[in-house]
């Protein structure tokens, strides 16, 4: 990459995460009564005012509210990609393929669930220019022939034929999920490998790996916790081939008796989960806390542009998760305190 395209990136990157969320902006929203309120704060005193202009604090819609705040999070990653090099474009364009992902799979569980009756996708204009095929021919497709049909000559359409339905059975939305899955994360593996080398290479495949590593633990915790799943059933939907963690040590993992003897195991690794007193965690806050804080000091530290902008789509993402987790709370009645143990700063 060009030390200007380089350059550009990491002070946009750097210029973007200094206007994060404070502590102080963190307590003054969780003072707030009502989702109007928190609309207000967000308007008058942090960087998302200019996306929620429009938006009225008196009558909040809250999918309205929470599509703006994911439109944020595109038109941030959009600026710094505009900076990068027709070199490395093919990196800084990964993420496409996830919303990819999400609409097609929303498609398909709509088409799978007896309650389908022409369901719109909420499909974001602002997405539709960077898609590999039209997004919007998601709405009109209303079985799996036009599916198949709009998907044709893309990544996706040897998986959605192979997932069909037979039978009369419907689509088993887990694994097909997981074959997208498989998708993504060796289209990022690949393309770090074939566009970097060096520190930049090892640490960018480190926050992948991690990232990889850390949704296989919830997932080995969620299935044993609420599902009573057995080892063989909890191999299958894992992700073992991008992994840094010893296959004796995930295979312990993966036969430990219970979810709390995994825990256990769990603050002895090297990720050291904490476990509170009553052996109650919320795996996913504890999962998310270790990659929020392994970005952020490659976020801060870090010379290279790919890895900051790939931090910073991680610290963005979870500042926003934080924002949708207060909307949730005032919406439910919870207060400040069991608001705030959901969040991650």
């Amino acid at each position: 990459m060009s030390s200007f395209s380089s350059n550009a990136i990491l002070a946009k990157a750097r210029s973007m995460y200094s206007k994060r969320l404070t502590d102080y902006d963190y307590e003054e929203l969780l003072k707030k009564r009502n989702v109007n309120e928190v609309v207000s704060y967000l308007k008058s005193e942090t960087a998302y005012s200019d996306v929620l202009t429009d938006i009225k604090e008196n009558n909040v819609h809250r999918g309205q509210l929470e599509g703006l705040l994911n439109k944020e999070v595109f038109i941030r990653l959009n600026r710094l990609m505009r900076f990068a090099s027709k070199k490395e474009l093919a990196f800084y364009r990964l993420g496409i393929t996830e919303l990819e992902i999400h609409f097609i799979l929303t498609k398909i569980r709509l088409l799978n669930s007896n309650y389908y009756s022409g369901y719109e996708i909420n499909i974001p204009s602002y997405l539709t220019k960077y898609a590999s095929f039209p997004l919007y021919g998601l709405i009109t497709a209303n079985d799996y022939d036009s599916l198949l049909s709009l998907l044709k000559g893309t990544k996706y359409y040897d998986v959605v034929l192979e997932y069909l339905p037979k039978d009369g059975e419907p689509i088993d939305t887990n694994l097909l999920e997981l074959e997208f899955k498989h998708i993504s994360y060796t289209e990022y593996i690949d393309t770090v490998k074939k566009l970097f080398k060096g520190k930049t290479r090892k640490d960018l495949l480190t926050m992948l790996y991690t990232s990889i590593e850390l949704q296989n633990i919830t997932k080995i915790y969620r299935l044993k916790k609420f599902f009573n799943a057995t080892p063989e059933q909890i191999e299958r939907v894992l992700f073992l081939e991008h992994s840094r963690i010893p296959r004796t040590m995930m295979q312990d993992f993966i036969h430990a008796s219970s979810a709390e003897v995994l825990l256990k195991m769990l603050a002895d690794s090297p990720y050291k989960l904490y476990v509170d007193d009553s052996e109650y965690v919320f795996i996913e806050y504890y999962t998310e806390k270790i990659k929020y804080y392994l970005a952020k000091r490659y976020m801060r530290f870090s010379t290279s542009s790919a890895l900051v902008y790939m931090t910073y789509k991680i610290v963005l993402q979870i500042e926003v998760d934080n924002l949708k987790h207060i909307i949730e709370g005032l919406r439910y009645g919870e207060s400040p305190s069991q608001i705030n143990a959901m969040l991650i700063y």
